[in-house]
Formats: structure tokens, C-alpha cells, sequence
């Protein structure tokens, strides 16, 4: 094993705490001048004809009627949990394939949750669509009314896929996040890199592994929940002997990789591949026994079923051009008649792929708790 160097270049240290900032960071976010760019760098504009309503890439995203209507309209309020950079150029694209502008509020899921509900309790929500990365917080949007029925125009397509649509069209789950693992690529190379998750209990990688506590979020409770079922029950004992360093968050756990404090990480796709395009000496894997998978939950509010813009915008979320374009970010379509679209020079597996597991709502909200307590112990973590 190549010894790990001593300092890395400043400039990719810099790149990752900035793109982990955004990724990460609390507080409100809007569009920034580079989203554009940015959004075609990912995936290249597809086919638009908007002569007679909107198709893009052969399918219907909205009528005639509608899409006047919402360009009219000009603008939609969108409330989102997803990580900043991602939510930017997520709606720089909208706005490129719809000509329909992005008003967007980005908080962390707890926070977004509180304000949503204190807005809709009052009567203010403004918001025509809400974006929310814990299925169970999106159960409670629906339960007390945040959520409003709207069906897509793909919505005849949808219903024959599992866990897309929810409460008959109340919410949708519009892709997935994904957990895999990366590492330092100046510190890990040749015949030292880890292919798969057994690779991560060799002894070589003690002291220098890093990893999430499972009770930081949906995500690493899911792969907690992924690694016990997939891997055996005593992968967590196994993973624990490497005295592995635990993070509280997934900002600090790169960073530290990409100075080269640890060696290998278990990580977030979409948020790691953002470290890595930014200039970070990051590679991630794909391992073949597969990945973990949540849910990210979207829906209509009541304000949005007479926002002709937030009805476009859900559309097109759900299309086959909105699904491709979370795909190339690093996310895992909902839709599975998606077309394979790789994230960079990697392919994570679809969803209904036996490579990828995804941790329910149901699970989530059942065994969540417990998950979390027990992996707690088995690595000896008070937090």
C-alpha cells in the first residue's frame, strides 16, 4: 500500500470543502451563475419541441394549454431538501428545457419540514412543490394536508412501476440516493484498491477507514440496514474491528479523505461524484454485491395544483428528460424505463436492479430506532 502522502494539493482541498458546503450547508440557496453550465456538463441538452406544447425527448411534458399557461405564470416555488448544488442544477435545467424560471428554498429536511408545516398551518404556504429526502417526514406532509392529488402526465406509465407513485398521486418518489464506497486515489492504487465490500475487512484498512454514524441520517441508516441484510449479520462486528474513524457528517468524512487523514470511506454517490468533479483525489466504486438506496419523496401542494408552472415542474421530474438528468448527478430513477445513463465514467444499477436495495419508509419508520441503537453498540458509538 502506497504510503499516504502528507498534504494534497490546497486547491482540491479547497474544491471539496466548497462543494460539500453547498452539498451540505444549512440555510436558504438559490441558482448560481455557473448552474448552467454546470447542468449541461452533466448531461447533454436533449430534443426539445415546444411547437404544440412540450416534448422532450419524444415525450409529453405538458399540453399546449398548459405550458402557456405556466410560462405565462413565469415562475415556480419550489421547497427543497436535496444538497444545494444539486437542487441548482436541477433547476437550471428545468429552466433551460421549459423556458419556466425556479424560485427555490433549500433547507436541510428537518429544518424545510419545520417551516413547511408552520406555513401550511397558517394558511402561507407559497411553495408549489415540496422536495423532501425522509419518506417519513413526507408521510406527515400528507397526512396533514401539505400535499395535494395530482396526477403527471406520466402518471398512466408510473402506476406500473413499484414505490413511484404514493397515495394514488398524492407524492412521488422521483429517484433514489445511493450509498457506496470511495477512496483516496493518491493514497490507493494498483492492486490495493477495494472492489467490494469484503475488500473493506481487510486488515490493511485498519485505523484508516471512515464512516458515517447511522443515526446521522436516512441515508447511512439505510446502509446500515443494507450492510446487516446484504452482507451478514456480522458485517457490522467485522467493520467495527477496523476501528474505523466515525463522522457525524458526510462534509467532514470527505474532507478528511481528500487530505488524506483516511483511506477509504463509505459514502453518499451523488455527494462523493460532486467532491470528485470538483478536483478532489476521490474515486468512487460500484461494488458488485450492490448498494444501498432511500427514497427522496416530491410532491403538489395544494397552492401548486393552481400553479400551472409547479404542475410543468412536477411533470418534467417525473419524465424520462427530468429522470435521466437526476441519473447523471448520481442518483438512482425511479422510473425504471429510464435509458441506462452513466454519472461520469461510473453506472450505478436501476432500481429494479438485484444490485440495489432500498430501505422503505416502512422500515424507516418500524425499525429505524432499533437499527440505529444497535448499530450504536456494535461500534461502540455514544455520539
Amino acid at each position: 500500500m502506497k504510503k499516504t502522502p502528507k498534504t494534497l494539493a490546497v486547491a482540491a482541498v479547497a474544491a471539496v470543502s466548497l462543494t460539500l458546503a453547498a452539498c451540505g450547508g444549512s440555510g436558504e440557496a438559490s441558482g448560481s451563475a455557473g448552474a448552467d453550465s454546470a447542468a449541461e456538463e452533466i448531461l447533454a441538452m436533449p430534443e426539445i419541441d415546444d411547437s404544440d406544447g412540450l416534448v422532450i425527448e419524444g415525450e409529453e411534458v405538458a399540453d399546449a394549454e398548459l405550458l402557456e399557461a405556466a410560462r405565462e405564470e413565469g415562475s415556480v416555488a419550489w421547497y427543497t431538501a436535496s444538497g444545494a448544488e444539486s437542487a441548482e442544477v436541477t433547476a437550471a435545467r428545468f429552466e433551460a428545457e421549459t423556458g419556466i424560471d425556479v424560485d427555490m428554498t433549500r433547507m436541510p429536511s428537518g429544518k424545510l419540514s419545520e417551516r413547511v408545516l408552520s406555513e401550511a398551518g397558517a394558511g402561507r404556504l407559497d411553495a408549489g412543490v415540496v422536495t423532501i429526502t425522509d419518506p417519513v417526514l413526507a408521510e406527515q406532509f400528507a397526512s396533514e394536508g401539505v400535499y395535494a392529488p395530482y396526477e403527471v402526465a406520466s402518471y398512466d406509465t408510473l402506476t406500473g412501476m413499484d414505490g413511484v407513485v404514493w397515495e394514488d398521486g398524492l407524492y412521488y418518489a422521483p429517484y433514489y440516493s445511493a450509498y457506496s464506497f470511495a477512496y483516496n486515489n493518491q493514497a490507493v492504487q494498483g492492486d490495493d484498491v477495494p472492489q467490494d465490500w469484503d475488500d473493506l475487512l481487510d486488515p490493511k484498512w485498519k485505523g484508516k477507514l471512515g464512516i458515517v454514524n447511522a443515526g446521522a441520517g436516512g441515508t447511512v441508516q439505510g446502509l446500515a440496514r443494507f450492510q446487516e441484510t446484504e452482507l451478514g449479520d456480522d458485517y457490522w462486528e467485522k467493520l467495527a474491528a477496523q476501528d474505523p474513524r466515525i463522522f457525524d457528517t458526510t462534509s467532514v468524512q470527505l474532507e478528511a479523505l481528500a487530505r488524506g487523514e483516511i483511506e477509504v470511506v463509505t459514502s453518499g454517490f451523488n455527494s462523493t461524484y460532486g467532491a470528485e468533479v470538483a478536483g478532489a483525489p476521490i474515486t468512487l466504486v460500484v461494488p458488485p454485491a450492490g448498494v444501498s438506496g432511500t427514497y427522496n419523496m416530491q410532491g403538489v401542494t395544494e397552492a401548486g395544483v393552481d400553479s400551472p408552472a409547479a404542475q410543468v415542474f412536477q411533470n418534467w421530474t417525473m419524465s424520462v428528460s427530468g429522470q435521466r438528468f437526476a441519473a447523471a448527478q448520481g442518483f438512482v430513477p425511479a422510473r425504471t424505463d429510464t435509458p441506462e445513463t452513466p454519472v461520469g465514467d461510473y453506472q450505478l444499477p436501476a432500481a429494479d436492479s438485484d444490485q440495489f436495495t432500498l430501505y422503505t419508509p416502512e422500515e424507516a419508520r418500524d425499525i429505524g430506532a432499533d437499527v440505529v441503537a444497535r448499530w450504536n453498540r456494535a461500534f461502540g458509538y455514544s455520539g
